[in-house]
């Protein structure tokens, strides 16, 4: 896997000398020396899809995203990790707040998405490992043993945050609702790609398709069916937005019979034709 500078969070960081990068695997940025200062134009990078695993550590102020179309605010010690594939539409920084930010492509890493609140005593743990990781990845001294070195201290970062994971599942008790909600959305996100019908998913939980359908509406305020819909349609905009695909690899990606019925979906949802958003 390799990391695609184009489809990268980092575009929201400084792009100067503190900006460091291992070959295809990893890079690097924070804004800890610096006054933030997003430029201007990376909204016009949205929506965004992550071609790697990423990870910002928010050591001061707050960040508030939307990711797989659900909002999220990340704060003072706290650290939003996102998978690959992950689809961004915005990043709203305070301007005072200060980043550490990792975009990274190692196979053998896999630390799961969400917003992990750290202790004071892991927050500077993750401080000194990104100090080392900065070491590492700048010191010519480490060129022969750079790319093994700088995974196993991310892998070290992984693992405290890890811990502050574990913390939290144990304080925090979610009812039945809460959990049929969070299973149906990880199952449409694994496969909206393929599948859009209700009883797929209905079938995947394990329940019928009414109470699936009641439960899911009761509890987000959507129906299920549109909250398919809408991850079909950020993915088609994410890959639009790129620029790297035409309008039949979108509608060959996202599984649909042909551009045609591809087009009436999209054209459906969003006013427009795939061609006129593009």
């Amino acid at each position: 896997m390799k990391i695609q500078e184009d489809q990268s969070l980092q575009l929201l960081m400084p792009a100067n000398e503190t900006t460091v990068a291992i070959g295809d695997k990893i890079s690097v940025t924070d804004n800890l020396n610096l006054f933030f200062g997003a430029p201007a134009q990376v909204k016009d990078h949205f929506p965004l899809q992550l071609s790697a695993r990423s990870m910002f550590i928010v050591m001061k102020g707050e960040v508030s995203f939307r990711v797989n179309l659900r909002d999220c605010v990340a704060g003072d010690g706290t650290c939003a990790v996102f998978s690959p594939g992950t689809i961004v539409e915005q990043v709203d920084v305070a301007p005072d707040a200060q980043l550490i930010y990792l975009c990274y492509a190692f196979e053998n890493l896999s630390l799961a998405s969400g917003i992990f609140h750290l202790t004071p005593g892991q927050v500077e743990l993750l401080k000194n490992c990104y100090a080392m990781l900065r070491d590492i990845m700048t010191d010519s001294t480490f060129a022969a043993i750079r790319e093994d070195a700088a995974c196993k201290c991310v892998e070290l970062m992984e693992t405290i945050v890890k811990g502050s994971d574990q913390r939290q599942e144990t304080s925090e008790k979610k009812s039945r609702q809460d959990e049929i909600v969070a299973r149906f959305l990880q199952c449409v996100q694994k496969n909206y790609r393929e599948f859009r019908d209700l009883g797929f998913y209905a079938e995947q939980l394990g329940l019928s398709l009414k109470y699936m359908s009641r439960v899911v509406f009761e509890q987000t305020g959507r129906h299920p069916s549109k909250w398919i819909k809408d991850y079909v349609i950020l993915d088609a905009k994410a890959m639009f937005r790129s620029g790297q695909y035409s309008v039949q690899q979108v509608a060959d990606a996202l599984h649909f019979p042909n551009q045609s019925f591809f087009g009436k979906y999209f054209k459906e949802a969003v006013g427009v034709s795939p061609k006129k958003w593009r």
